[in-house]
């Protein structure tokens, strides 16, 4: 290991992309790198197996596994990068965008009030030639004003580490086939062992969003098997009800019907994940639910009106 810099790896399908992304990182990283590019057009190897093989080869003490969809307009990101983890014990990975939740039946980092983020959405699909991303929506969320704020998992377009932390936690190529959850099984690794961060100093434009495939949900049941001893994690005072999880788990639920997953794998993950008496309570909630919106229905609307509802309703 040829001592403190960044070793930058990228899985890349797009020359265009990835020789812009190269240019940029030069102009801006302001600390000794090597860019190492795995063309995966042809290769088609999941990520996971990407990451890990470049990972391997790499000569810096620091790896930053980025997206090539993206622009770092910030001077000295990387020398900024690599302070904070230098005088930061125990870090683990730096990302700009993260969780601070990680529930039980876990969908993806969480954007909501309880997340950490900042980057540049993905209103485009990529920059034009003069770097101008005015029409680019900018998501920020740092309630307590950190420069690096804890969180549990990342959102994978960027991921900054130490060499020592990747090989004690490589990514699992075993069990994260593809391009999907990977990012989330990484960072949850390391949080397990180390304390990681969302940088919200810095800038990134992010010019893709999400692909929420049939693969993305086979790798998120994977996810949820592979960590259900675990979970839930929680940075600080923040709580997690039975119905936001159960929420997330019929949410799954209906996304794995409408991407032709079997009926019975379906019910048979939810009871895995969450346990024949959540189900008993979820299903005992739902009935009471049902029986007060009746309720309701026959209090406020009038009976005339039901009925003609009703006929609507039953009309061949």
């Amino acid at each position: 290991m040829n001592g403190v810099g960044i070793s930058v790896i990228i899985c890349s399908k797009s020359l265009e992309f990835c020789d812009q992304l190269i240019k940029n990182i030069g102009g801006k990283i302001g600390t000794q790198f090597e860019v190492i590019v795995f063309d995966n057009r042809e290769t088609r190897w999941g990520i996971c197996k990407v990451y890990n093989h470049c990972a391997a080869k790499a000569k810096y003490s620091y790896l930053c596994f980025i997206h090539e969809d993206i622009i770092m307009p910030t001077h000295n990101w990387g020398k900024l990068l690599v302070e904070f983890a230098e005088k930061t014990s125990n870090c683990g990975i730096i990302g700009f965008a993260g969780g601070t939740i990680a529930k039980k039946n876990f969908m993806d980092w969480e954007l909501g009030p309880n997340g950490r983020y900042r980057y540049y959405d993905p209103s485009l699909r990529k920059p034009n030639k003069d770097y101008t991303f005015s029409d680019l929506t900018y998501k920020y969320n740092n309630p307590e004003n950190k420069e690096f704020a804890e969180v549990i998992t990342l959102d994978g377009f960027f991921l900054f580490t130490g060499k020592e932390v990747w090989e004690e936690t490589p990514f699992d190529e075993e069990r994260i086939k593809g391009f999907h959850c990977y990012d989330a099984d990484f960072s949850l690794a390391v949080a397990q062992r180390r304390q990681n961060y969302v940088c919200l100093v810095a800038d990134i434009y992010h010019f893709s969003g999400g692909n929420h495939d049939k693969t993305y949900f086979e790798n998120t049941m994977i996810f949820q098997k592979k960590w259900k001893n675990k979970l839930p994690q929680i940075i600080g005072n923040q709580k997690i009800s039975i119905v936001e999880e159960l929420s997330n788990g019929v949410s799954l639920f209906k996304n794995l019907k409408k991407n032709k997953f079997q009926t019975k794998d379906c019910i048979s993950h939810f009871i895995e994940i969450n346990g024949i008496r959540a189900v008993v309570i979820g299903f005992i909630f739902y009935l009471i639910c049902k029986k007060i919106i009746r309720l309701l229905y026959r209090i406020i609307i009038p009976k005339n009106i039901r009925k003609i509802i009703w006929n609507k309703r039953h009309e061949l």
